[in-house]
C-alpha cells in the first residue's frame, strides 16, 4: 500500500514529467550549431532546407558569411538575406493535430529588412526584423491542424546589412489537464505538511 506521502511524491514526478515532455523543443538544430558554414540552396543537412533563393550558416568567427555579426548564443545562426534575393529557409516538424504549441525565435538585424515567420501556412510574422544593437526575442502560440507542420522563416535584404536567425524553438504548451495535476499533487503535499506541522509530537 502507498502511503499518502509517497502518493503526493509520486503525482509530483509525475506531473514534472508529463510537462518535461511537453515541453522538448521540436525543433533540429535550434541554434545552427551542428550545421556546416556555408551558404546551401537545398537542405543544410542539419534538418534545415533552403525552400527559396540562398540560405546560410554563419559561424562568429567569419566563416561563410563573413564578419556577419553575432549570434545570440553559441557560435552560429542563420543569416537570411543573402543578396536581395527573397530566401527561405524551413523545416517540417511533427505534431499533433489540435495541439497548441509556444514558438519562439531571435532576430538580429541592423536594418529593417524584409521578415516573415510561417508555422503551417499561418503567418505569425509579416513585417520588418528590427533594427536593433542586441538579438531581439519573438514568441507566439499557434495550434497544428496537421500531423506534419512546416515552420518556416523568409528574409530579404530590402534596405542594407544583415538579418540573422538564433535559437529557434516550437515546444507543446502543456495542457491544463497538466497544470491541475500538478496542482494537485502540491496542493495535497501542501496539505500533508500542515498536517503533520498540527499533529502534537509525542
Amino acid at each position: 500500500m502507498i502511503s499518502r506521502g509517497r502518493g503526493c511524491v509520486l503525482m509530483i514526478m509525475l506531473a514534472a514529467a508529463v510537462v518535461q515532455a511537453e515541453a522538448a523543443n521540436l525543433v533540429a538544430d535550434p541554434g545552427f550549431e551542428s550545421g556546416i558554414p556555408s551558404s546551401y540552396t537545398g537542405s543544410m543537412g542539419d534538418g534545415w532546407v533552403v525552400t527559396a533563393g540562398t540560405g546560410a550558416i554563419c559561424n562568429i568567427s567569419g566563416a561563410a558569411c563573413g564578419n556577419a555579426g553575432p549570434s545570440n548564443s553559441g557560435s552560429q545562426m542563420a543569416f537570411l538575406d543573402w543578396s536581395t534575393t527573397f530566401n527561405t529557409i524551413s523545416q517540417t516538424l511533427t505534431t499533433v493535430v489540435g495541439q497548441s504549441y509556444d514558438i519562439s525565435y531571435w532576430i538580429f538585424g541592423d536594418h529593417p529588412n524584409l521578415l516573415q515567420v510561417t508555422f503551417g501556412g499561418s503567418t505569425l510574422f509579416s513585417g520588418t526584423a528590427p533594427a536593433s544593437s542586441t538579438y531581439v526575442q519573438y514568441s507566439f502560440v499557434s495550434t497544428a491542424t496537421s500531423t506534419s507542420t512546416v515552420l518556416a522563416f523568409s528574409g530579404q535584404r530590402t534596405v542594407a546589412g544583415v538579418e540573422l536567425l538564433d535559437d529557434v524553438s516550437v515546444t507543446a504548451a502543456p495542457e491544463p489537464a497538466t497544470w491541475l495535476l500538478a496542482f494537485a499533487a502540491l496542493s495535497g503535499l501542501a496539505a500533508m505538511r500542515r498536517h503533520r506541522d498540527q499533529t502534537p509530537q509525542q
